[in-house]
């Protein structure tokens, strides 16, 4: 026990004093980062320049990238629906930057508590410690996406059908997606929409502005609805006009379906606080009987 206080006391000495490095020489450059950062989402941010100053430092010394690899691009991709497009690897640096703080910060402070309470409990406080706070942020960020989808998928049914509607009465489509997207300026499909139709203006091709609004929404409907939305382009919207009714319908269908899941979601989760209540009357309706039944048998 006693080696092992000691290896832990070393290595958390070296931690604090890596940590106080990173803090004497990152503490100020990433100012402007770190404020535009949603302290909901990211918890702790002020601390971010540790994790970001150790990246700058690891990818000095490679002369590599960490977004590079091919799970960096598919998390890059996953943030960009939340955070926008452009902001996909930046976001992915963020990320990887606030477990690694978080881990640098609070891994020390677990070894020096098993170190003051000599005990295994005090390192088990510490690990507690560096595995909570780091799942914590990625469970925002996971959440953040989740939210975005189902206000997507929330919303499609109604796009969809507004859209066939101005077609089917003779707008021209491109037209129509701009008088759809301009209807609502709060929900986040129809700003993804909006982006759509500037890529466009910008000279971006309807097939790629349409695959990266596809993506950018990072939902399976919105992919099959951009390749129908292409066709119609291409082959005229009389043609697709059949096509975007039948998608219409099925988004409503899919709809109350997700309306009826949220709805067995949220009494499966009323069941545990039901079940505690239970047992707490039962323990304060029960246990008194017993205990008087047992007294009168005693006397």
């Amino acid at each position: 026990m006693y080696i092992a206080m000691l290896c832990s006391a070393i290595l958390a000495t070296i931690l604090i004093l890596l940590w106080l490095f990173l803090f004497l020489r990152y503490s100020k450059k990433y100012g402007s980062i770190i404020d535009d950062l949603d302290g909901k989402i990211f918890t702790m941010k002020d601390l971010y320049f540790i994790g970001l100053g150790l990246i700058d430092m690891f990818e000095d010394f490679t002369r590599k990238k960490i977004t590079t690899s091919d799970k960096a691009i598919i998390q890059s991709k996953k943030l960009a629906e939340v955070f926008g497009r452009d902001n996909g690897e930046l976001y992915y640096y963020v990320t990887v930057a606030a477990k690694i703080s978080l881990i640098m910060t609070f891994l020390p402070i677990g070894l020096m508590m098993g170190c003051l309470m000599q005990s295994a409990l005090g390192f088990l406080v510490g690990a507690l410690l560096v595995i909570v706070f780091p799942y914590g942020v990625q469970s925002s960020i996971n959440s953040a996406i989740a939210a975005k989808k189902d206000a997507i998928l929330t919303e499609f049914p109604k796009m969809v059908s507004k859209l066939t509607l101005l077609v089917n009465a003779g707008m021209l489509l491109r037209r129509a997606w701009d008088e759809v997207a301009d209807s609502n300026q709060e929900d986040e499909l129809y700003a993804e929409m909006r982006a759509a139709s500037r890529d466009i203006l910008d000279g971006m091709t309807v097939e790629a502005a349409m695959d990266a609004f596809a993506a950018r929404c990072g939902v399976k409907e919105i992919r099959k609805f951009s390749s129908i939305y292409v066709q119609a382009v291409k082959r005229g919207a009389s043609e697709s006009i059949d096509s975007m009714k039948i998608m219409a319908d099925e988004a409503w269908e899919q709809k109350k379906q997700l309306s009826r899941q949220k709805g067995e979601l949220a009494a499966s989760k009323l069941l545990v606080p039901n079940m505690i209540m239970f047992l707490g009357i039962m323990l304060v309706v029960v246990v008194p009987m017993i205990a008087n039944m047992l007294g009168t048998f005693n006397a």
